[in-house]
């Protein structure tokens, strides 16, 4: 009679977890060791970072001080020193500025009359540059590279002022100072 012998055979595996890995090792039945290489690829999106100081945010234009201010022609032109701004930013940049309107608006003293006063009357400058008219289209005031801190720039405002046109009363324009990347 014939004896039967149950033989079986066992082989183990080592599961390991799903995980990044760099590098992996494998025994195999044998005893040798296999090795594989994984290899990973980083990535990274870096944004536009940017930021826009301005020194203050509400800047009174100089108005004459009295009647012999004016000119025979009826004019006068006062210069007040605006805000400074600087800029932090990790790419070139532009400041703009432009008026919110294309004129003032004003609320007229009692017994005077309205009057739409021009942007046309104000024109700006930044440091030791030339006045320009500000216009209610964006116009390029500064710009540069990256940049950690740039230095702080002066913005001064000159307003016309025409005794035949200016009534008494407050003034005021919204003025929009925009930082843009090109």
């Amino acid at each position: 009679m014939r004896k039967f012998v149950p033989f079986v055979a066992v082989a183990l595996f080592a599961a390991a977890p799903v995980q990044a890995q760099s590098s992996c090792t494998v025994a195999d039945a044998a005893g040798s060791t296999v090795s594989c290489t994984v290899g990973t690829t980083l990535s990274m999106t870096v944004p536009s970072i940017m930021q826009l100081t301005l020194g203050g945010t509400t800047v009174s234009l100089d108005a004459p001080a009295n009647i012999a201010a004016f000119s025979a022609a009826g004019v006068d032109t006062t210069v007040t020193t605006g805000p400074t701004f600087s800029v932090r930013s990790n790419r070139s940049y532009r400041v703009q500025i432009s008026a919110d309107a294309g004129t003032f608006s004003h609320t007229a003293q009692s017994g005077a009359a309205t009057y739409a006063k021009p942007i046309a009357d104000l024109a700006w400058k930044v440091d030791a540059g030339s006045y320009l008219a500000i216009t209610d289209t964006p116009a390029d005031i500064g710009s540069g590279s990256a940049v950690n801190s740039s230095a702080n720039k002066t913005v001064s405002y000159r307003t016309l002022y025409d005794i035949t046109k200016d009534q008494p009363g407050a003034y005021s324009l919204g003025v929009t100072f925009t930082l843009v990347a090109p």
